[in-house]
């Protein structure tokens, strides 16, 4: 942590250099505590950000800025519609509350690395905050009239996928039967996007690994074929067509690791359904998606994700599915057309 928030200091720092102690003082409170104590009743905390975000139409767009505990600030700009994106945020902003919690002893160890910053005044400041015991506390004055700031904090997936998750948001709201592809490079962060979303909305999640093609069943020549381990016709036949027509999906995940499928699953008719994985844009399927996402970051960080999740399997990763997933991408392009997701700078302060 300390590193971490130390670092993060700096950064704001470097960004809004009229910075008085009780605004580093705030961002540490909100990196250990997030926005619980900002968060009442929904209706009002939904009126709040509607009647703030209404006045913001000239500002320009301004990426999400992490605050360390695995928290973003939201910056509310004219990039959105605030009739559309507010009630998505205000539930954002909720969920974040409820599943962040500090402790004291965690803001404690961030107001100890402010001291380190010898800032004009930020000792005698700290003390007094200290003997106040340590509350919330708002922007500064001169903060206010430099920056102006209108944000909200967010978790830093749902921050950082908000372009995403807004698009999903109005699909929903639209009614029809809509499907969603997630697309990208192994390690970009497409499985945890989909977790997200089967978090938020109501709908149906598969998987492209339930669909790879039994070793059996490959051509000889598989591994030179875009996709020529999976078995897309299956996947549209018993997925796809069904879930864009609104109707029951029912399939047999393949088990790569038992060589064997699995018992047959059946999902309900829903009016969203995401489907999550490489190949899931192949030209066989893609025509056939409501809203195209496809993920991707930079190949240094590619592998330092894939080395900490695969351990020593990351050479298998390295030396044939990175290969055959370029070889498609290179074939494929299903990256056209396609909202697309830079996630290198996502998953760490």
């Amino acid at each position: 942590m300390a590193e971490d928030f130390s670092g993060i200091l700096q950064s704001h720092a470097r960004r809004w250099p009229l910075m008085q102690p009780q605004d580093f003082a705030k961002l540490a409170y909100q990196s250990e505590f997030g926005p619980g104590h900002m968060v009442d009743d929904p209706a009002g905390t939904l009126q709040r950000l509607l009647q703030e975000w209404r006045g913001l139409a000239a500002l320009p767009p301004c990426p999400p800025e992490a605050i360390g505990g695995g928290l973003c600030r939201f910056h509310l700009t004219g990039e959105y519609d605030p009739a559309l994106a507010a009630p998505l945020v205000a539930r954002l902003f909720a969920r974040t509350a409820a599943e962040t919690a500090g402790t004291f002893r965690g803001l404690n160890r961030r107001l100890e690395l402010l001291e380190g910053l010898q800032l004009p005044g930020m000792g005698p400041w700290l003390k007094g905050y200290r003997a106040a015991g340590c509350p919330a506390v708002h922007h500064s004055d001169q903060f206010r009239s430099a920056y102006a700031p209108h944000y909200r904090v967010l978790g830093r997936s749902c921050a950082r996928f908000f372009p995403a998750l807004a698009a999903v948001q109005a699909l929903a709201q639209a009614g029809a039967p809509a499907v969603v592809a997630v697309d990208g490079r192994c390690g970009s962060g497409k499985s945890g996007l989909a977790d997200l979303l089967g978090q938020l909305f109501d709908c149906s999640v598969f998987h492209m690994d339930d669909f790879y093609l039994p070793p059996e069943q490959r051509l000889p020549d598989w591994q030179q074929q875009p996709a020529g381990n999976m078995d897309l016709r299956r996947f549209l036949a018993e997925v796809l067509l069904p879930a864009c027509r609104g109707e029951a999906v029912r399939c047999r995940p393949y088990n790569c690791q038992s060589g064997a499928f699995g018992p047959e699953r059946l999902a309900l008719p829903h009016r969203l359904t995401v489907v999550e994985g490489s190949y899931s844009l192949h030209p066989l399927l893609a025509p056939h998606y409501s809203l195209r996402l496809f993920l991707t970051c930079a190949p240094a960080e590619q592998a330092r994700r894939l080395r900490r999740r695969e351990g020593g399997y990351y050479d298998r990763f390295e030396k044939v599915w990175i290969p055959l997933e370029e070889r498609y991408l290179r074939a494929c392009s299903p990256a056209d057309g396609a909202m697309t997701i830079d996630t290198t700078t996502f998953f760490d302060d």
